[in-house]
């Protein structure tokens, strides 16, 4: 079937029988299994930034709410509750500080976190300490049928605080407790013994009572071995728990004195923690935090408002010095440029527990109005990376799941059950000379369709311009650069650009540009000229921005990963398949990551048992014979890589002469 609307036409075969030899191939001779979701705490929680660590501001009950609600969907996270202590080191310890960025939620643990934060007019809603999320925490586990386990604290400690919280707690499951000995993570043997207890255990959560930063480090060594689990680092909850140590007062927590009742038990210990280092950098930070708070209302009527969360909460992701500078990268280019119009910040007041709206709750808002998914074909047309694999770059090969394509499309269902959509259409635009993907498995049939620009030289702002006739003024399209691996779910990201309010809603990537995922009403689509070349970024968006509310969402980690070419596919692959086990994405640059993270060899691909494909694609046709080693490398269809070779880093062809295509 062959349709046409204006300058945009689509092929399109309607019946599924009839399109399997086209589309009904596999990318992966592994088999199917159930797909791990991101945590969406950065984009359901706004993010106070405090000297470089981004804190979710939720109350205790939201962190308890978030952690259960992800668990029984099956996707697992790690928590950190950082205090005056962390914050220090985090300034003073490159890897610590990964180790806290990479956290799937950060809360407040220590009043001067608190007090520092409210000086500077982004206030948090609450203190969440993590000595009391062991016991709240645990008592909303016994009501939702979710196991703990106990690691850490001294010899019998761990034991003695899961008697406590089972008798407070009736009906709560204990799914083990371990106190492994002094120095057992430079054993392997021990490692090995703590991860097969918990892979045996499988427990939903699991409280890590070794103090930091070891606990830290622990948790990033094992996290690994239960991607479903929750980890949460509690210092020395368990003998609070037990009467071995006794807890501050009440009114002493209230007024931030809990480090003076610890220091008065443990002078020798804690002195120079508290004393020599903590007070001196207590002073700075909430000298500094004043600073900023002063200048803040000089600050506010800048031109664009950043936000991280698909809540209706109306705190900003950055400080008010982060989003006001012109000369800040963070901002977009358009914004520098002056073009997005002036708009106030809001009011910085965190919304109440119970007013927070969950994913499912999107369809109570503007989402209802959602029509399309746009995967915008400037980005699919040739590169040196798909001439050499002779397919789109959408037809690359991602996962257990198949491809790119089929990464989209399953983006795209989600999004719409989450919406309460009945369906949502996605449109893959490609220009006139491009080739289409072909790799969506047979479910997708009749969710897309891949639509041609018949004109020879055009931007995608005049193609959406002419897309824009298909619908009305207030209903809403996403529109996506098709060549990039989403990291975070599609539904997460277009909830935090509905929540702007913006009429176009756009990720800003952290170098000033806008970055692959815009939420956009048609209605800003009809000032777009129809003749010509219109680039969206450089042309279109500004010109929008002149008549219409444009809100950038601000995000510290890339929403998705662009492939251009075999590096950004590699560095791509990387990242999605560390987060589908359960690992953390290693942004320290000093620390050392050579294990593999993926191999991806397609059916009809001839391997050899004895050879390494470590970090690598191979695709059908390709022959790996014995004794080769593949690593961070492509090889393309028809391919021989000969015996014993050794291929690093490279887009290993077949030689042009007799290169076939797919």
């Amino acid at each position: 079937m062959y349709l046409r609307h204006g300058k945009l036409a689509w092929e399109w075969d309607a019946e599924p029988g009839r399109a399997r030899s086209a589309f009904g191939h596999r990318t992966s001779s592994q088999p199917r299994r159930a797909r791990t979701v991101l945590p969406l705490a950065d984009l359901l929680f706004p993010i106070v930034n405090l000297d470089g660590v981004e804190i979710h501001a939720v109350t205790e009950t939201q962190a308890i709410e978030h952690i259960l609600s992800q668990s029984e969907k099956g996707f697992g996270g790690t928590v950190v509750t950082p205090n005056l202590d962390h914050l220090r080191r985090c300034v003073q310890d490159v890897h610590f500080a990964a180790l806290v960025a990479e956290a799937d939620l950060v809360v407040a643990d220590g009043m001067p976190i608190v007090w520092a934060c409210k000086l500077r007019r982004t206030p948090l809603p609450q203190r969440v300490a993590g000595s009391d999320l062991i016991s709240s925490l645990s008592a909303a586990s016994a009501t939702r049928n979710r196991s703990v386990f106990l690691l850490g604290g001294s010899p019998g400690t761990a034991e003695a605080a899961a008697k406590v919280l089972v008798e407070r707690n009736p009906g709560l499951r204990v799914a083990g407790t371990l106190c492994p000995p002094v120095g057992f993570e430079r054993r392997d043997g021990e490692m090995a013994r703590i991860r097969a207890m918990l892979s045996s255990t499988q427990p939903d959560i699991v409280f890590v009572a070794l103090g930091s930063p070891k606990q830290e480090d622990f948790i990033s060594l094992v996290r690994a071995t239960l991607p479903t689990a929750w980890f949460l680092g509690v210092g020395v909850s368990f003998s609070f728990l037990t009467g071995d140590v006794k807890r501050a007062p009440k009114w002493m927590q209230d007024f931030g004195l809990e480090w003076l009742h610890r220091l008065t038990q443990e002078p020798r210990r804690l002195f120079k923690r508290y004393i020599l280092d903590g007070l001196p950098f207590a002073g700075m930070l909430l000298g500094r935090s004043l600073f900023i708070g002063m200048l803040a209302p000089f600050r506010s009527q800048n031109s664009l408002v950043s936000t991280t969360s698909t809540e209706p909460a109306t705190m900003p992701a950055q400080t008010a010095n982060d989003v006001s500078n012109p000369g800040n990268p963070r901002v977009p280019a358009a914004a520098r440029r002056g073009v997005v119009p002036e708009v106030s910040a809001p009011e910085i007041m965190p919304e109440p527990a119970e007013q927070i709206v969950r994913p499912h709750g999107l369809e109570n808002r503007r989402l209802h109005r959602l029509r399309a998914l746009i995967l915008l074909g400037g980005m699919v047309r040739q590169t040196a990376l798909s001439q050499a694999v002779s397919r789109t770059v959408l037809d690359l090969p991602l996962d257990s799941s198949g491809s790119i394509l089929n990464h989209w499309l399953n983006h795209a269902i989600e999004l719409a059950r989450i919406c309460n959509l009945s369906s949502l259409p996605v449109r893959i635009l490609v220009d006139r000379s491009s080739p289409e993907p072909v790799t969506a498995d047979a479910k997708y049939y009749g969710t897309f369709r891949v639509e041609r620009d018949q004109s020879e030289y055009r931007g995608t702002g005049g193609v959406l311009t002419d897309l824009a006739d298909d619908y009305e003024d207030d209903d809403l399209i996403v529109v996506a650069n098709a060549a990039q691996i989403l990291l975070d779910p599609l539904a997460g990201i277009v909830g935090a650009l509905e929540k702007t309010g913006g009429d176009v809603a756009l990720v800003g990537h952290e170098d000033g540009t806008p970055s692959g995922v815009m939420l956009v009403t048609v209605k800003t689509l009809r000032i777009i000229q129809r003749t010509g070349f219109v680039d969206m970024k450089e042309q279109a968006l500004p010109l929008i921005a002149s008549k219409f509310d444009v809100r950038v969402v601000d995000r510290r980690r890339p929403t998705g990963l662009p492939v251009r070419s075999l590096g950004d596919y590699i560095a791509a692959l990387r990242l999605h398949h560390r987060r589908l086990n359960g690992k953390q994405a290693r942004i320290d640059p000093l620390a050392e990551d050579w294990k593999s993270s993926f191999s991806i060899i397609e059916a009809g691909a001839s391997v050899d048992a004895s050879a390494q494909v470590h970090d690598s694609v191979i695709l059908r046709g390709a022959q790996v014979h014995a004794g080769v080693a593949v690593v961070r490398s492509l090889v393309c269809p028809e391919a021989v890589v000969p015996k014993d070779s050794r291929v690093v880093e490279q887009l290993f062809e077949c030689p042009p002469d007799s290169k076939s295509k797919v």
